[in-house]
């Protein structure tokens, strides 16, 4: 009887760790997914005003509120 007890309590405490185990992974996947989320913004595309290409954001030339991909564009526009 008492060993069919402990094996029963094992059995509770084993079903108990996944869950927790579960609901962390779940939590991280999400906080992965929100911070891929935030990167895409880093990302975003802009379109020459010249042109018309798409480029990252980071890498375009501004000028006010144009944006060109390269200088000679901006130069022709300007």
């Amino acid at each position: 009887m008492g060993r069919i007890f402990l094996v029963l309590v094992l059995l509770a405490v084993s079903l108990y760790v996944v869950k927790y185990l579960r609901t962390k992974l779940d939590e991280s996947q999400k906080k992965i997914k929100k911070d891929s989320n935030t990167t895409s913004d880093k990302n975003k595309m802009v379109k020459c005003l010249n042109c018309g290409l798409h480029i990252p954001e980071k890498e375009a030339i501004k000028i006010g509120d144009k944006v060109f991909c390269s200088l000679e564009h901006a130069q022709e526009k300007l």
